[in-house]
């Protein structure tokens, strides 16, 4: 309820359900020439390169940046142009990063801690911004696609709402840039556990690529625990107190819990009666 605000393609009519899973049946119903692949998982160093193979660009649209990161590497290493997006507050960012005629994202904006960057928690953010961030996004990618734009400015593009400023800064590749120039990147912290903005609510990822029935999942939890809302791609149910929306690659979101160690001994708990 707390995003909706700046989430176009939802309702309150598809609280629980998948975000892709109503993105892209909203989609088709707007274009059913459309052929669209809904993937309901965090992107992560064990699956990137499935989720995004063949890609012809990939369009950031994340809160973090260990794996926008992440996604940077992928793309350097395969020359599709990534188009990055970010929106805090009144304030917003969107630049087009192509290996090798541009710099790339580690060039510009390297080794940030999440950390210490502010977050819808801590700052907000107005609904207006994001989707004026999003449009500025799919007008690049559009650019990209249709070979508009056959050669990528290398250029940030900074947006104040507040003062209804506008700017432009010039962007060059780092020499020791270790991702698109020398090659060594760092390597990316995986995070097993990882809070939602705004909600206490925590996403748990397994520790090793799994997958989980969730039909079989459904009969087992059934006998005891409230089933709230069951698709092909989740299985939402009350566990304890707690909303549980658990995926077939196996990771849950955890909802009413304050520390992670509570998440944990939760996600472990579900875990063992699933597979029991």
């Amino acid at each position: 309820m707390t995003n909706l605000h700046r989430q176009a393609l939802y309702s309150v009519n598809d609280l629980r359900h998948p975000k892709v899973e109503v993105a892209a049946d909203r989609l088709i119903d707007l274009n059913p020439e459309v052929e669209i692949k809904a993937v309901a998982e965090n992107v992560n160093g064990e699956n990137v390169d499935s989720i995004l193979n063949n890609s012809d660009c990939v369009v950031d649209g994340l809160d973090n940046m260990q794996t926008r990161y992440l996604l940077n590497r992928h793309c350097v290493g395969r020359q599709i142009p990534f188009i990055f997006g970010g929106a805090i507050g009144m304030e917003g960012n969107v630049a087009v990063f192509k290996t090798p005629e541009t710099p790339c994202l580690e060039c510009v904006l390297p080794g940030i801690d999440d950390s210490e960057l502010p977050t819808c928690d801590t700052r907000g953010v107005l609904g207006a911004t994001t989707g004026i961030i999003g449009s500025l996004q799919a007008m690049e990618t559009i650019k990209l696609l249709t070979k508009i734009n056959q050669k990528p400015e290398s250029k940030l593009m900074i947006f104040d709402f507040a003062e209804s400023e506008f700017r432009t800064v010039e962007l060059y590749i780092r020499p020791d840039c270790p991702v698109c120039q020398l090659r060594h990147a760092p390597e990316t912290i995986e995070r097993k556990v990882a809070w939602l903005c705004g909600s206490n609510t925590v996403n748990v990822n397994p520790t090793k690529p799994t997958s989980v029935d969730l039909n079989a999942a459904r009969r087992v939890l059934q006998n005891g625990h409230k089933i709230l809302l069951a698709t092909p791609m989740v299985l939402v149910f009350d566990y304890k107190g707690h909303e549980i929306s658990i995926f077939k690659r196996g990771r849950m979101l955890i909802k009413n819990v304050s520390e992670e160690a509570e998440a944990l001994r939760i996600y472990n708990e579900i875990d063992e009666v699933i597979r029991n």
